[in-house]
């Protein structure tokens, strides 16, 4: 009775004492509560499924044995189920209650109709466990990150739109007319979801195009699902989170207008140079491979201002534990995506485009960039939207330490073991046996990792159900037990 009481205290809380310095926030924080908590439970959960689903696939690569008593855990459902769990589940959820979170707190006043928001976060995630249950029926499409059956997209669109709708109002409804970082990415993540999802949905399976030209509109579609989605989410989050957290401004901020459009314009054609080697114009992956090779220009933005801004302020990263995770996404976002860009040389590509380097890059854009980016923001939105502190700042401190070693290990051992495997591959003459016996410490370290990064998983999940049911203190009835952030987005430097 005591774990129900101390929940419902956590959603409904009841504050006293002097609240006028956070009044606004309050009134906003109470307006969506429920939703963005729902957003963030869903994302905890998938994380779990995400986990284990990783690790099954890691030992499946050591030992095809492992489970195969199980017809619907072969490696061929497991590897696409992991990757959507992770993705559609796990960033999306969390990606999304950042997003909602950023919009409304930038807006300035409290937000309405949250149960709209509440039943499309439930759609949603319902949606993504019937995409599974197809995948693991064996009803999967051949297309990466498009693999959710096609009775399952129906329901995931709809759900986005309810969604999208509600960011969409709650921007329309801010109390200030200017516009910011953090708006800008947050909305083009939404309308790009809408438009490459119908695109892919469309040209693929409603009205298939004809020839080899499915499999281009399947790249496109997985590329900008990373580029054009998941990166603009974390992109809103680090613009916001940095200045809150650090109480600074963004260094260079003025140069976020050629950053925002140089990364749409060119990440929308970079996964093209996938397609280089393939039965396909060669144009088409040209245009993938000059894309590529033009990110470097929001690249050396966002490590100006992102570097740059971090390290005025290096003392309060290790102090801090959401700009923790924002630093160490930072990193893998540079590293990633100049990876990304040397991996689309067609030299380049010769070595490694039938191994697991590809995944390797993706892994660490996906996990090392947003998913510490989001998770950053959580540990950061939590004490806000329930006026408590985090029980124990310990469990954090291991979370980021389990998570970041694993996403090292993970990282290190698909990239260096797919250059490995493809070196062999092109210059041996082994037959495939012996290669993959060659690569096996490579394949041992990113299983080693994914056990790892599972347990910081599950720390995660320890700590976040901890705030939720721990009993409220009577500092933490207080409605100033957290001081208002300096609103440093309202001013360009």
């Amino acid at each position: 009775m005591n774990l129900i009481c101390n929940l419902f205290s956590s959603i409904f809380p009841s504050l006293e004492g002097d609240g006028s310095q956070r009044e606004r926030e309050q009134k906003i924080d109470s307006s969506m509560r429920f939703a963005v908590l729902g957003l963030i439970k869903g994302s905890v959960f998938w994380l779990l499924v995400a986990s284990l689903l990783g690790l099954i696939v890691s030992v499946k690569l050591i030992s095809p044995t492992y489970l195969s008593e199980y017809a619907w855990l072969t490696y061929g459902k497991a590897y696409p189920a992991f990757w959507n769990a992770l993705v559609y589940g796990w960033l999306f959820n969390a990606g999304l209650a950042c997003v909602a979170w950023i919009i409304a707190r930038l807006g300035g006043r409290p937000i309405g109709n949250s149960g709209v928001l509440i039943i499309a976060t439930a759609a949603w995630n319902l949606a993504v466990f019937i995409g599974l249950f197809g995948i693991f029926r064996g009803d999967q499409t051949p297309y990466r990150m498009l693999e959710f059956p096609t009775y399952a997209a129906p329901f995931l669109f709809a759900a986005f739109i309810g969604i999208g709708i509600w960011i969409l109002l709650a921007f329309k409804a801010r109390a200030y007319r200017s516009s910011f970082a953090s708006q800008w990415y947050a909305l083009a993540g939404v309308f790009c979801f809408v438009w490459i999802f119908t695109v892919a949905q469309v040209m693929i399976f409603s009205l298939p195009a004809q020839g080899v030209f499915q499999s281009v509109v399947a790249a496109w579609f997985g590329g900008n699902l990373i580029g054009l989605v998941v990166a603009p989410f974390a992109f809103a989050t680090i613009y916001y989170l940095i200045p809150k957290a650090l109480g600074q401004h963004i260094i260079g901020y003025r140069q976020s207008g050629i950053a925002f459009w140089s990364w749409i314009f060119f990440s929308s054609a970079a996964g093209l140079a996938s397609l280089v080697n393939g039965p396909f114009p060669a144009w088409v992956a040209s245009v993938g491979v000059v894309a590529s090779f033009g990110l470097f220009l929001p690249l050396s933005v966002f490590t100006m201002q992102f570097l740059t801004s971090l390290f005025a302020s290096f003392s309060k990263i290790w102090d801090t534990v959401s700009v923790r995770y924002v630093f160490y996404g930072v990193v893998a976002f540079i590293v990633a995506t100049v990876l990304t860009i040397i991996g689309s040389l067609r030299e380049v590509q010769e070595l490694t485009q039938f191994s697991q380097f590809a995944d390797g890059v993706r892994y660490l854009f996906l996990v090392g960039f947003a998913g510490m980016a989001f998770t950053g923001m959580v540990y950061y939105i939590l004490p806000r939207l329930l006026n408590k502190e985090l029980p124990n700042s310990s469990l954090a401190d291991l979370q980021f330490w389990m998570q970041g070693l694993g996403i090292f290990l993970i990282a290190v051992g698909m990239l260096s073991g797919g250059y490995a495997h493809g070196s062999l591959l092109n210059g041996s003459t082994a037959d495939t046996i012996d290669i993959l016996k060659a690569t096996d410490s490579y394949l041992f370290l990113t299983a080693l990792g994914f056990v790892i990064a599972a347990f910081g998983n599950f720390a995660y999940a320890v700590s976040f159900i901890w705030i939720l049911l721990s009993p409220r203190t009577e500092k933490e009835k207080s409605a100033g037990l957290i001081e208002p952030a300096p609103e440093l987005e309202y001013t360009h430097s």
